[in-house]
C-alpha cells in the first residue's frame, strides 16, 4: 500500500534529526540505559555463549570447555559465538557483549517501524509500532542480557523487511539481504526453520521460481554444512527436537509425550502465552493476573485479527506469525515463557496495530471523523503501558546497578547464588587444574573456577548417579542451593553412600558446600 500523500508531505518536512526512527531508537537506548543490568544473566546460557566464543577465539573450535571432554558444540548455531569471539577481542568484556545486544534490540525497534510503514502506508500507526518495540519490557530487558535472541530477533526482522519490501525477489540487493539474513537467523538459533518455510512459501505464492531456487540452494548448501558438521562431531548434548518431546526436560525419567499429551500441550501453552506471557512482555513482570489476563486478550484477539486481515496473501509476516506461534506452543510448559516469545513479538506488535486500526475501522464505519483520534488515543495508551512498566522498575534497577558499580559485583543476586558463585572462586583457587567437579551450573561455575565439570543427573537412581561420578573421573561435587534439584537428585545419592564423601568447604548460611568424591570410601 502506498503511503498517503500527507504522509509523504510529512516526510518531505522532516529533517534528518527528525525522523522517526532516531526518535524510536532514542527512547530505546534510554530505557535501556536506565534499567540496565551489568551483571550477567542467572540461567547459565549467557556464560555458555561466552565461553563457546573464547573456544572459537582460543582456536579450538566450537567446543563446550567446561565439560570434562569438552566435546564439540552442537546445540547452538555459531553465528552468536562467533560474534562474541570478534568482540572478545578487545577483551573479555561483559559490559561489551551486553552493548552488543543493546545494538541489536535498537536494530529491531527501527525495523518494526519500517515494517509497519511498508505494510500499511500509515506513518503513524509505523511510529506506535516502533514505539511499542523501543519501550516493551521484555525487549529491553533483553537489551542487556548477552543471550542469542536480540542478534536471532534482529536477522528475522531484517529478513521479514527485505521480503515485505520486495515479496517477489525482484530487487537483487533486497533479495540477497533477505535470504542472508534468513541464513544468519537460522544458524543463531534453530528456531530460525520457521522463517525459512515463511520465506519459501511468500516466494512460491508469487511464483519467483527463480528466486525460489537461489534461495532454496543458498539454504540447503550453508545449513546442510552446519548440520553435516554436527552429524559427524560427537556432542555432549541432545538435539532440540529430543528436549522437546520429553513430558519434563528437568525430569527425564517421566519419559516423553504422547500424541494426546502434545495436543493437550499446545492449547494449555496457548492458554498461558495469551493471559500470562504476552501480557507481561508488553506491559512487564509485575501485573497482576487479572490485569495481565485482560490485557492479554485483548491484544491477543487484535494480533489474530490483524493476522486474518491479510492472511489469504501468503505475506511472509502472518505465515511466519503462524509457523513460529506453533512451534512454540509444543514445547514442554516448563519452558513456556517470555524468551521463546521475544523473537515473535516484534511481528506481534506490527499484528498488534493493524488489528486495533482495522476493528475501529470495522466497528465504526468508513468515513467516521472520530476514527483518526480514537487510534491514536488507544494507541497511545497502549505503548503508555509498555513505558509505564519499565518507570516500576527504574529505581530497583538503578539502585542493584549502584551498588555494582561501587564494587559489589554480586549486587542483588539471592544469597544462594552468590554462594554457589564463591564457591566456585574458592574451589579455583584450592583445587589442582585438572580436577572435574561436579555441579548444578557448569557453565557458570567453570567461568569463576576454571574447572571443567558436568551436571549431576536428574534420575532418583542413587547407583546412577555414582556411576556418572565415576564416568567422568569426579574429585569433587558442589551442594548447592541453586534449585531443588540437589535435594531431589544429588543428596540422596551422596546419603546413600556418605562414607564416599567429605566436605572440605562451606559457603554461606545454609551453607553451599564443596564435598571430596572417594571412591573407595573413607579412609
Amino acid at each position: 500500500m502506498a503511503a498517503s500523500a500527507e504522509g509523504t508531505r510529512l516526510l518531505d518536512r522532516w529533517g534528518p534529526a527528525q525522523h522517526p526512527i532516531l526518535w524510536i531508537s532514542g527512547v530505546h537506548v534510554i530505557l535501556a540505559l536506565l534499567l540496565f543490568d551489568p551483571k550477567p544473566f542467572l540461567g547459565g546460557d549467557n556464560y555458555w555463549y561466552m565461553l563457546l566464543g573464547e573456544s572459537l577465539r582460543s582456536g579450538e573450535g566450537l567446543r563446550d570447555l567446561w565439560l570434562p571432554d569438552m566435546p564439540a558444540h552442537t546445540r547452538y548455531g555459531p553465528v552468536y559465538p562467533g560474534l562474541l569471539a570478534v568482540f572478545g577481542i578487545a577483551g573479555s568484556s561483559i559490559i561489551l557483549f551486553k552493548l552488543l545486544s543493546l545494538a541489536f534490540t535498537t536494530g529491531i525497534a527501527a525495523l518494526v517501524f519500517l515494517v509497519a510503514e511498508k505494510r500499511t502506508g500509515d506513518r503513524q500507526l509505523a511510529l506506535f509500532a516502533g514505539l511499542l518495540a523501543a519501550s516493551a519490557p521484555i525487549i529491553v530487558e533483553y537489551a542487556h542480557w548477552i543471550l542469542s535472541e536480540p542478534a536471532f530477533t534482529f536477522f528475522l526482522m531484517v529478513a521479514v523487511y527485505s521480503f515485505t519490501r520486495d515479496p517477489k525477489g525482484e530487487d537483487a540487493r533486497l533479495f540477497a539481504i533477505g535470504t542472508a539474513a534468513v541464513i544468519l537467523a537460522s544458524l543463531t538459533r534453530s528456531a530460525g526453520y520457521p522463517l525459512i518455510l515463511a520465506v519459501a512459501i511468500t516466494l512460491a505464492a508469487r511464483q519467483s521460481w527463480k528466486r525460489l531456487a537461489i534461495y532454496g540452494a543458498a539454504v540447503v548448501v550453508v545449513l546442510g554444512a552446519w548440520w553435516l558438521r554436527n552429524k559427524t562431531q560427537v556432542s555432549g548434548d541432545l538435539a532440540y527436537t529430543q528436549w522437546m518431546l520429553f513430558r519434563d526436560p528437568y525430569n527425564p525419567e517421566l519419559g516423553t509425550v504422547t500424541f494426546s499429551e502434545l495436543i493437550g500441550r499446545l492449547f494449555y501453552n496457548m492458554k498461558l502465552y495469551t493471559i500470562t506471557v504476552l501480557p507481561r512482555s508488553l506491559g512487564g513482570r509485575d501485573l497482576s493476573a487479572e490485569i495481565a489476563g485482560t490485557i492479554g486478550i485483548v491484544s491477543g484477539a487484535l494480533i489474530v485479527i490483524g493476522a486474518l486481515v491479510r492472511i489469504k496473501k501468503l505475506e511472509i509476516i502472518e505465515l511466519l506469525f503462524v509457523f513460529y506461534m506453533g512451534l512454540i506452543l509444543l514445547w514442554p510448559e516448563s519452558w513456556t515463557d517470555q524468551r521463546l516469545l521475544l523473537p515473535l513479538l516484534p511481528v506481534a506488535i506490527v499484528l498488534l496495530m493493524e488489528g486495533l486500526r482495522w476493528s475501529i475501522k470495522k466497528w465504526a464505519g468508513k468515513g467516521a471523523a472520530w476514527i483518526p483520534n480514537a487510534y491514536f488515543a488507544l494507541a497511545v495508551v497502549i505503548v503508555g503501558i509498555a513505558a509505564f512498566a519499565n518507570v516500576r522498575i527504574m529505581a530497583r534497577e538503578l539502585n542493584c546497578s549502584r551498588q555494582y558499580w561501587r564494587g559489589n559485583h554480586y549486587a542483588c543476586y539471592p544469597p544462594n547464588v552468590v554462594d554457589f558463585m564463591e564457591t566456585a572462586v574458592w574451589t579455583g583457587q584450592n583445587t589442582e587444574p585438572d580436577v572435574v567437579v561436579i555441579n548444578r551450573k557448569p557453565q557458570i561455575f567453570y567461568w569463576y573456577a576454571r574447572r571443567r565439570g558436568d551436571n549431576y543427573p536428574y534420575t532418583q537412581d542413587t547407583d546412577s548417579v555414582m556411576r556418572f561420578f565415576d564416568s567422568v573421573d569426579a574429585k569433587y561435587v558442589i551442594i548447592d542451593r541453586w534449585s531443588s534439584t540437589a535435594t531431589r537428585f544429588l543428596i540422596p545419592a551422596l546419603q546413600a553412600n556418605a562414607n564416599k564423601f567429605r566436605i572440605v568447604h562451606m559457603e554461606g548460611d545454609p551453607p553451599t558446600a564443596v564435598a571430596a568424591y572417594l571412591p573407595g570410601g573413607s579412609p
